[in-house]
C-alpha cells in the first residue's frame, strides 16, 4: 500500500461525564506523492520532479507544488483532529507568506498522477492560464502561512480535519502556492525524513455524536431546520440521544434542558429568530444497564437574516454630473466593511441646471418581495457647507415600469457626516411589497443652496419567497438518472409545483408536466441517461398576492452511464477484498480463474481504465475454464434510464494463450464478437453488448460474469492475464 498508517499513542482520557474510557488514537499518514511544476510555456509540459523541493514562485516561470495522501481504510468520519505539517527545505530570510489550498474530491483531471508523470498542464485544479491562480471550481483555499527568517527544517501545520472529513475517494491533495518570494518546501522523498510532508489525525471514540447538520459553524441557516448528526455507535435505540439547544451557549455547554429523542435528529418546535447564532449539542447514551453518557461536542450555526441582498441592480436618473453617474450608488465604489469614503467620483449627483424634478430609479434583474432599503446619503467633504445629499424624497415602486404607487408620503434622509468611514443610517422600510423598479424623486437637499441632488449609495434587500438553492446545481453534469431534486424552499411556501422536462421551452412556459409536492424536495426520479434536464419550482402560498410565484430556470444532465462495476470499493481487509465479492476458480478442478494477486493489494492498482483499481483475472484454460462471477443485491433493473448496452473494459498481455473471452447476465453467455488477438494487446479495449443479446429478464438482473474459453468443451488451452476494469450501463450505441 502506498500509505503510511503508523499508531503512535492510545489515551485514556475522561470527557466530563462520560463515565467510560474514551481510547483516542494518534496516527501518521506519510505523502506518497509530490511535485513542483513549473509555469514557464516553453516547459510546461515538462515534469519538475528533484526528491527535494517544492517550490513556489508567482513571478518568472511561476512554480506550485503538490502533494497527495492515501487515506486507505482511515474512518474520515471518526475524526477528532487532522493536522498537515510541512517543512522548509531550505532557510528563507526576511517577511514570507505562502498559500495552501486542496483539491476537491470532485476534481478527476489527473487523480493518478505521480511526482514523474505531473506538469504544470495537468496538474488537478490548477488555472495554467496565471501563475498564481487556481481553479475555484475544483479547489479550496484552506489558509496562508506566513512566517519570519525561516530556517531549513522549520515546520509549518495546518487544519486540515474538514478537509478530510469531505474525502469520499481515499485521496487527498494539497496545492502550495502564491508566494511573495521563492520558497522550498520538503518532498515526500526528502533525504531528511522528518522534513517529509504528513497528516497527523486523530481518531476519538466511536460512541459521540458526529457529523452535525446544520454543520458545525454554519450560516444562512433555514429558521427551521430539522437538526440531525451521525450516532455514536453504543447509543441506544431507544431514548439514546439527549439533545441541548439554546441561543446560550453556557445553558448548552453546562447541560441545561435536556431534550431526550430517540432518532438521531431533532426538529425546534418554533421557528427560530432570523440572524441569531445558536447552539447544541448531542450527548450519546448507551442501554441498560450502564447508560454511559458520552458528552457531546458543543456545536453552533447561524440562521439566515430576515433579507438578502439584491445583486443585479441598474441605476439610471434624470442627469448626473461628470463622472459621478447614478451607477456609482449601486456598484460599490467608495465602500470598504460598509463604510463610506468622502471621494466624490465615487458618488452620483445630478446634473448643474438639469431637469426637474430629479430622479433616479433602480431596475432589478426580475420582480423582488422587498424588505428595506438602506440609504448612504451624498457624503463629499463639502456636504456640511454646500449640502447636496437628498433630504425629502419621494419613493415609487412597480412592476412593469409602467404603473408606479407611492410608497407612503415623503421620506427624509438622513444628512452625511461629511466623514471617512460613513456607515449607512438611512433605512425604509418595504413591508414585503413587490417590485422590479423603485423611484426617488428627490424634492430637497440638506442645503438648499444649489439646485443639485446627490448620493452615496443605495442597497436594496429583498425576502427570499422564490424557490432557490437548487441542488443538483444549475449547470450540472454527469447527474445520477435517479436523482432526488431539491431546493430550498420560499418562504412562507406551503407547497411547491415542480416542472421538469427535456424540453426547456415547455418548462419555460409552464406547459411541461407539474407535480406538486409538499415538502421541498422531489425524487427519486427515473431519468434517461446522456440527456439535459430543465426544471423550475413555483412556490404556493395561499395567504399571498399572488399566490403562486415562478421560480428561475435550472438544468442538469444526467451521466452517460450506470456503474455496475469499477472495482474502487475494494481495500486488503475482511470483508472488502476483491475475492469476498467475485468468486474464482480457486479450489476448483474445472475453473482456472484467478482474480486477485497472490499478495496485498488484492486489486490491480497500476494496470487501470478509471479510478485507482482494476481487477486482474489470471486463466488457465488447460483441460479447464476460466470464470468469475459477482452478484448482484439487491437485484438490478436494466430496462431502465433508456439502458441498451452493457459496456466493459479490458486490457491484455502479449504472452496470453488465445482464447475465446464472453460475458454472462444471469448464466446467459454472450461471446466477444471482436478479434480473439486482442486479448493479446498491451492496452485497453471497449467491449459493448446489446443487452437483447442476453435474452434474459433484465428488469431482475442478479449475477454477472466474466470469463475465457468455453465450460461446455473442455480441451488442452493455454494459459495468461487479462486486466478488467469499468463495467457500466448505456444507452444502446452505434457501433
Amino acid at each position: 500500500m502506498s500509505k503510511s498508517l503508523v499508531l503512535l499513542a492510545c489515551i485514556v482520557m475522561i470527557l466530563g461525564i462520560v463515565s467510560a474510557p474514551a481510547v483516542f488514537a494518534d496516527i501518521i499518514i506519510n505523502a506518497n506523492e509530490s511535485c513542483r511544476v513549473d509555469g514557464d510555456p516553453a516547459t510546461r509540459d515538462e515534469n519538475r520532479h528533484d526528491s527535494s523541493k517544492l517550490s513556489i514562485r508567482t513571478s518568472s516561470n511561476g512554480w506550485k507544488s503538490w502533494v497527495k495522501f492515501d487515506l486507505g481504510d482511515l474512518d474520515v468520519s471518526n475524526l477528532e483532529t487532522a493536522t498537515l505539517t510541512v517543512a522548509l527545505n531550505r532557510e528563507k530570510g526576511g517577511s514570507n507568506r505562502f498559500d495552501v489550498s486542496c483539491v476537491n474530491d470532485d476534481c478527476l483531471d489527473n487523480i493518478g498522477w505521480d511526482e514523474r508523470t505531473i506538469t504544470w498542464n495537468n496538474a488537478p485544479g490548477n488555472n495554467t492560464a496565471v501563475l498564481d491562480l487556481l481553479d475555484p471550481t475544483k479547489t479550496t483555499f484552506l489558509t496562508t502561512v506566513n512566517f519570519t527568517d525561516g530556517v531549513a527544517g522549520e515546520a509549518f501545520t495546518i487544519d486540515v480535519l474538514e478537509v478530510l472529513e469531505a474525502d469520499t475517494d481515499g485521496i487527498v491533495q494539497f496545492i502550495f502556492h502564491n508566494s511573495n518570494n521563492l520558497q522550498d518546501l520538503a518532498t515526500h522523498d526528502h533525504a531528511e525524513e522528518t522534513w517529509r510532508p504528513f497528516i497527523d489525525a486523530t481518531e476519538g471514540t466511536k460512541d459521540k455524536a458526529k457529523k452535525p447538520y446544520p454543520a458545525k459553524g454554519a450560516t444562512d441557516v433555514s429558521p427551521t431546520p430539522v437538526l440531525s448528526w451521525q450516532p455514536g455507535d453504543s447509543a441506544a435505540p431507544i431514548n439514546g440521544h439527549k439533545v441541548y439547544f439554546s441561543e446560550n451557549f453556557s445553558d448548552v455547554n453546562d447541560g441545561i434542558g435536556a431534550i431526550i429523542q430517540s432518532a438521531a435528529s431533532y426538529a425546534p418546535p418554533q421557528r427560530l429568530d432570523f440572524e441569531t447564532t445558536y447552539y447544541w449539542r448531542v450527548d450519546e447514551v448507551t442501554g441498560a444497564p450502564d447508560f454511559t453518557v458520552y458528552r457531546g461536542e458543543v456545536w453552533s450555526f447561524t440562521t439566515e437574516p430576515v433579507g438578502y441582498v439584491i445583486e443585479n441592480v441598474t441605476a439610471t436618473a434624470s442627469g448626473s454630473s461628470p463622472n459621478q453617474g447614478p451607477e456609482n450608488t449601486v456598484n460599490g465604489s467608495g465602500l470598504s466593511d460598509d463604510l463610506h469614503s468622502i471621494e466624490t467620483d465615487t458618488m452620483w449627483l445630478s446634473g448643474f441646471g438639469g431637469p426637474q424634478p430629479t430622479w433616479i430609479q433602480f431596475e432589478f434583474d426580475k420582480a423582488y418581495v422587498l424588505h428595506q432599503v438602506w440609504v448612504w446619503n451624498s457624503n463629499t467633504e463639502f456636504e456640511m457647507s454646500i449640502g447636496y445629499g437628498a433630504r425629502d424624497v419621494s419613493i415609487e415602486y412597480s412592476v412593469d415600469g409602467i404603473d408606479y404607487t407611492t410608497l407612503g408620503t415623503t421620506h427624509e434622509f438622513n444628512r452625511a457626516p461629511a466623514v471617512p468611514d460613513y456607515a449607512h443610517d438611512t433605512t425604509v422600510d418595504f413591508g414585503g411589497l413587490t417590485a422590479r423598479y423603485v423611484r426617488f424623486t428627490v424634492n430637497s437637499n440638506w442645503g438648499g443652496l444649489l439646485p443639485q441632488f446627490g448620493l452615496s449609495e443605495v442597497r436594496f434587500f429583498y425576502i427570499p419567497v422564490r424557490a432557490r438553492e437548487p441542488q443538483p446545481k444549475s449547470g450540472a453534469t454527469d447527474v445520477a438518472p435517479d436523482v432526488v431534486l431539491s431546493w430550498r424552499a420560499g418562504r412562507g411556501a406551503a407547497e411547491h409545483d415542480v416542472y421538469l422536462s427535456s424540453n426547456e421551452q415547455a418548462v419555460i412556459e409552464g406547459t411541461a408536466d407539474v407535480t406538486t409536492v409538499t415538502e421541498a424536495r422531489y425524487g427519486p426520479l427515473s431519468l434517461e441517461l446522456s440527456r439535459t434536464y430543465y426544471w423550475k419550482v413555483s412556490e404556493v402560498n395561499m395567504v399571498e398576492t399572488p399566490t403562486t410565484l415562478p421560480g428561475d430556470l435550472w438544468s442538469f444532465t444526467t451521466a452517460d452511464f450506470i456503474a455496475v462495476e469499477d472495482f474502487e470499493d475494494y481495500n486488503d481487509y475482511p470483508p472488502d477484498e476483491i475475492f469476498s465479492t467475485w468468486t474464482d476458480g480457486w479450489g476448483t478442478q474445472t475453473n482456472g480463474a484467478l482474480i486477485a494477486h497472490d499478495q496485498a493489494p488484492w486489486a490491480e492498482t497500476t494496470i487501470v481504465h478509471g479510478g485507482r483499481q482494476s481487477m486482474s483475472f489470471r486463466y488457465d484454460n488447460n483441460l479447464k475454464y476460466s470464470e468469475a462471477q459477482r452478484p448482484l443485491s439487491p437485484p438490478q433493473d436494466w430496462t431502465r434510464n433508456g439502458i441498451g448496452a452493457l459496456s466493459l473494459w479490458f486490457h491484455g498481455d502479449p504472452n496470453n494463450a488465445l482464447e475465446q473471452m464472453y460475458v454472462k447476465v444471469n448464466g446467459s453467455k454472450v461471446v466477444y464478437g471482436g478479434n480473439v488477438a486482442d486479448i493479446q494487446q498491451a492496452s485497453w479495449k471497449q467491449w459493448d453488448i446489446d443487452l437483447v443479446s442476453f435474452g434474459v429478464d433484465l428488469a431482475n438482473v442478479t449475477k454477472l460474469a466474466i470469463g475465457l474459453g468455453d465450460e461446455t468443451n473442455l480441451t488442452p488451452g493455454g494459459a495468461g492475464i487479462v486486466y478488467i476494469d469499468d463495467f457500466r450501463l448505456y444507452p444502446l450505441r452505434e457501433p
